[in-house]
């Protein structure tokens, strides 16, 4: 079967989106969330900061944390995926 197939995934990633800061370096100050918590669509799970100001962010969907993908205080940057969800049947 080819990389396109009809399963859906097991898991959401949490993909760090375009904050706007252009080439500013983000840094990962915050987990709200450990694996295995429940997490609902919006809840808060990271904090990000930027040049001194800090950003939430959220769950894009209800369901189990099953990992998180960096590390505290690491640099980031839009796209990276910084967490994975099951999400909830």
């Amino acid at each position: 079967m080819g990389l396109c197939s009809s399963t859906p995934p097991t898991y959401v990633p949490v993909v760090l989106p375009d904050l706007g800061t252009a080439d500013e370096p983000m840094r990962l100050s915050a987990w709200y969330v450990e694996p295995g918590d429940l997490v609902e669509a919006g809840e808060p799970l990271l904090e990000v900061m930027i040049t001194g100001i800090t950003c939430d962010i959220p769950a894009p969907a209800a369901g189990t944390v099953i990992q998180q993908c960096v590390a505290l205080d690491a640099t980031v940057s839009p796209g990276d995926v910084v967490a994975k969800l099951k999400p909830h049947d």
